[in-house]
């Protein structure tokens, strides 16, 4: 009786991430999640991060949140957070979760941000994927510099109205891609000026070079062979990660089984994924969570969802969330100190969740 009354002591006092889950509970709805109260430890591994609760709920209030989809850390050291909304698309906060600024009623179907240095100062380039989407470029507090809008002089479009960007890619010398994510899975090529200048995926070319609809939801160039960068694509519905050149010649294609990755980050030498939902869009309600890789594409550590396992021929299993910690994990971003920031799809107006690493 003695030992049976420690475990359970000991079960009450581990992280809610170490109990077991039960996948045949039915989902909570959208309206009525809430994220946990408690600090909850999450991950596996070299990768354990904890939450820190009601972060960017202090003086929050008096903005409407929107669907979530994006963040990023400008060189003021503020957490820029992409809102989709028509009073502000953009939420700037403090990394102790103050509210310092919104702004932009320019971009209502606001999913994209990128933070990118330009000489001596940062700009943004926000994605829009509204009816008739476009992508804008500011400066960090909100000012308009260039506009790009749907390319019809690559002859891929009947309509300005099949242009929903959802995200955009970054070179060094200024020129950037654009992913048609939303509207006909392009992957577009500007100047640094926004003059159009080539095309690749959609329905170009055959095979492998394709990409089907929904597929390019997110992405980034990876520099790590400075002498052969590549664009790395997450194909949210077709659960899987592509890889291409610059020029839009395939290289790889990565299967992710039991995932919906959004997006594609490079933190230090690992790549993070989240997953919108493990069973989505068949379960609209599924909690999601998210990856961690190495550099050759091993899952290494899975936020909020059971540790990654291969089969003997090193064939990913099947992945899936372990906790009810997230709903719809969309965008994701860390800080200049490691912190982990998640903004979320659907859930509720929930402000984003912030995550400190654990030592191990």
């Amino acid at each position: 009786m003695k030992y049976f009354l420690l475990l359970i002591l000991l079960l009450l006092t581990l992280p809610c991430s170490a109990l077991a889950h039960d996948h045949k509970k039915t989902h909570e709805p959208v309206d009525q999640y809430s994220p946990p109260s408690k600090p909850i430890v999450i991950g596996q591994g070299d990768f354990r991060y904890q939450l820190v609760p009601g972060w960017a709920t202090a003086n929050a209030g008096q903005y409407k949140l929107g669907n979530c989809h994006a963040m990023a850390e400008d060189r003021r050291g503020r957490i820029l957070l992409l809102n989709a909304s028509k009073e502000h698309c953009l939420i700037a906060l403090s990394p102790d979760g103050k509210v310092l600024d919104a702004w932009g009623t320019f971009a209502p179907g606001a999913h994209g941000l990128s933070v990118v240095k330009e000489g001596s100062r940062e700009v943004l380039f926000i994605a829009d994927n509204s009816r008739d989407g476009k992508v804008f470029k500011t400066t960090l507090d909100g000012k308009i510099l260039m506009t790009v809008s749907c390319p019809m002089e690559s002859g891929l479009y009947k309509s300005a109205n099949e242009f929903k960007p959802s995200k955009t890619m970054h070179l060094p010398n200024g020129n950037f891609f654009i992913i048609d994510g939303y509207g006909k899975d392009y992957i577009h090529r500007y100047s640094s000026k926004g003059k159009y200048l080539s095309s690749f995926g959609g329905d170009i070319g055959k095979g492998n070079a394709l990409l089907e609809h929904y597929g390019p939801h997110g992405g980034d160039i990876d520099f790590s062979d400075p002498e052969k960068p590549e664009i790395i694509l997450a194909l949210s519905d077709k659960n899987k990660l592509k890889r291409f050149t610059l020029a839009g010649k395939w290289l790889q294609t990565l299967s992710l089984p039991g995932s919906n990755p959004r997006d594609v980050i490079f933190h230090r030498d690992h790549i993070v994924i989240p997953h919108l939902g493990d069973k989505w869009p068949k379960d609209k309600n599924s909690a999601g969570y998210i990856s961690v890789l190495n550099r050759d594409f091993k899952v290494v550590s899975n936020l909020g969802g059971d540790p990654p396992k291969y089969d003997n021929q090193g064939q990913l299993k099947n992945m899936q969330h372990s906790s009810h910690l997230f709903h719809h994990p969309h965008g994701i971003c860390f800080d200049s100190k490691g912190a982990l920031y998640v903004a979320q799809f659907a859930s509720n107006a929930t402000w984003p969740l912030k995550f400190v690493r654990l030592k191990n």
